[in-house]
């Protein structure tokens, strides 16, 4: 029987968790404001009021800064983690979806979904410094692990654009044939994990030849998968030996040992399970739920759901 952590009621969008204090930072759509977690006793400790309809949440390296983007206001609220307030608002374009800070912390990547762009952010000015055409529909930015490059999603053009930070340009492209969703990377950037919409499962992708290279299908069921929902969140755990691939058709998490590409658990969770994240000591993994507006921790050593 699993056990669920009850938040609130409103659909979650985003997940993510501070490495430097044991917390998770969890956006709630449908309001203004975040939670947040305290995952040594599991309870939700604050909320805070950010703008209309937070969708992405991202901690700066150095854990000082939390980034939200307000997808109904056009901005980007920014977090004092101590002090749990908003410190900074600054204006973006229209509707912000995923934001990322770059790995040294110097820069902040805000996927602009309706003007086909991504605005980045300075982060010892707090302004938009300059913006990047990507394709259409952008949502998920993702540094790799290097530091260098960063990843990101076109939803309208079913691809993966690749910019180069020190130059802030596109470099490259990978076509994924679907709508792309969330993205996850071998620690050595050569292998990204990628899940898109209507495939319950994930395709593996190689970053140096920018093709796709193999697939990882889940079980199937027959429940259709309204608007596409079918597999969304994708995590590497910390250690890089498995993947965890959540199924919104399936309400489960699925583990999959990367070297053997072979499924190893299959854990459920709650409805419409949504992100994943792991705590930086790879002893938890956390799930956001988005249709039963909770969260489930698993415990990675036993594979059981905890809280």
């Amino acid at each position: 029987m699993k056990s669920l952590l009850a938040i609130f009621v409103a659909p979650l969008f985003s997940l993510l968790l501070s490495a430097q204090s044991p917390r998770a930072y969890i956006t709630n759509y449908d309001t203004n404001y975040i939670s947040i977690i305290d995952l040594g006793s599991m309870k939700n400790i604050a909320g805070i009021k950010t703008g209309k309809n937070p969708h992405g949440v991202s901690v700066s390296p150095n854990g000082k800064f939390v980034a939200v983007s307000n997808e109904g206001e056009n901005t980007v609220s920014i977090i004092d983690p101590v002090t749990n307030t908003v410190t900074n608002t600054i204006a973006v374009g229209s509707h912000p979806h995923q934001l990322s800070f770059t790995k040294d912390g110097a820069a902040l990547y805000v996927t602009i979904n309706a003007e086909h762009k991504v605005d980045i952010i300075n982060t010892s000015s707090w302004k938009v410094e300059s913006s990047i055409p990507v394709g259409r529909n952008p949502h998920i930015p993702f540094p790799s692990p290097d530091g260098k490059l960063v990843y990101v999603t076109s939803e309208g053009d079913n691809k993966i654009v690749v910019i180069d930070i020190a130059s802030q340009k596109v470099i490259g492209e990978i076509p994924v044939f679907g709508w792309p969703r969330i993205i996850s990377m071998s620690p050595d950037g050569t292998t990204m994990y990628l899940t898109l919409r209507w495939l319950n499962g994930a395709v593996k992708i190689n970053t140096i030849t920018k093709k796709i290279s193999d697939w990882i299908p889940l079980s199937h069921t027959n429940k259709f998968p309204s608007d596409g929902k079918a597999s969304h969140g994708i995590g590497l755990s910390p250690d890089g030996k498995n993947l965890y691939i959540t199924s919104q058709v399936l309400n489960s998490v699925t583990i999959v040992d990367v070297a053997a590409n072979s499924i190893i658990g299959e854990i459920p969770v709650g409805k419409d399970p949504n992100w994943v994240d792991f705590t930086i000591d790879g002893k938890y993994a956390i799930i956001s739920n988005t249709a039963s507006g909770d969260v489930s921790v698993i415990r990675i050593e036993t594979k059981k759901v905890i809280a």
